[in-house]
This record gives C-alpha cells, sequence and structure tokens, in this order.
C-alpha cells in the first residue's frame, strides 16, 4: 500500500510540474513571431546593392494575426532583387518614403527563397535618408513593437 500511495503521490508529482513547464512564457524569436527570416539571415553573405526600384508589393499573411509585408523589386545592373523590408506598418514610420523608379542603395543578407535572391536589408539608403529594417544579427528592427506588442 505504501509504494502505491508514493507511486501516485510521484505521478502527480510529474504531472504538477509538466503543466507548470508548459505554461511558462516561451522565448520570442523573429520565427516564433511570424518571421521566418530572422533564421534564414546569415551574416557571412552581407552584401551591398545598388539600383532602382520596379515594383513595391505588400504580401498578406493567410493568418489574421500577422500583419501585411512589403517586398521591393529592385533593378541592378545585371539582375532583379527582392528586398523583404518587413510589416507594412513598419515601413509607415519611416521618414523616407519608397516609390517605383527611386534610386536606392542597400545593405543586408543574401539569401535564396525558394530558388530566388532575396536580400534582408540591415540599411536601405534613399538619398541621405537611411532606413534600418534588420541587425547584423538578424533581428528585425521591429520587434517588439507594433499592433501584436505588449504595452508595459
Amino acid at each position: 500500500m505504501k509504494k502505491m500511495t508514493m507511486l501516485l503521490g510521484i505521478l502527480m508529482l510529474v504531472g504538477v510540474l509538466a503543466t507548470w513547464v508548459q505554461a511558462q512564457p516561451q522565448e520570442k524569436s523573429p520565427a516564433s513571431e511570424g518571421w521566418p527570416m530572422g533564421r534564414m539571415y546569415d551574416p557571412k553573405t552581407v552584401t551591398t546593392l545598388e539600383g532602382t526600384i520596379e515594383s513595391i508589393d505588400k504580401v498578406t499573411a493567410g493568418r489574421m494575426d500577422l500583419p501585411a509585408r512589403i517586398l521591393v523589386k529592385m533593378k541592378t545592373g545585371q539582375e532583379t532583387v527582392t528586398i523583404y523590408l518587413g510589416p507594412e506598418w513598419y515601413l509607415e514610420k519611416q521618414e523616407a518614403k519608397l516609390f517605383p523608379g527611386d534610386p536606392i542603395k542597400v545593405r543586408g543578407s543574401k539569401i535564396t527563397l525558394e530558388n530566388q535572391m532575396v536580400i534582408l536589408p540591415n540599411e536601405v539608403t534613399k538619398g541621405n535618408k537611411v532606413m534600418k529594417f534588420w541587425d547584423d544579427q538578424g533581428m528585425p528592427a521591429w520587434r517588439g513593437q507594433g499592433p501584436g506588442a505588449q504595452k508595459q
């Protein structure tokens, strides 16, 4: 009987601990916040490109809790490159505004996504205005901000 009581007590303790561990807040990362691009950022592939904006596209996710993202197609001398800027609300907060036909300079990590070259920009320069998007470790500048951020 003592063994049965002890076994039951151990099982209850394990159950309580498992519930407690699951209830703990998980660390936020770009991927857990719906931004898988941060995992793809590679500091070894940082490059600088100059060109002209061909188009600015808004891409919406299938989930309502994820904001629209902005992609820029930039024509360089040899190719057209996609630049992943991030959420629409973050771009709207920038001092500089981007339009098709604008010459820009982009410094960022060159990655391949769905067999296409994409730049995750550290910064985009238009004229004398510099817009920051990703840091040198691949963390987005908008992290902890925006519509889904918790107010403290």
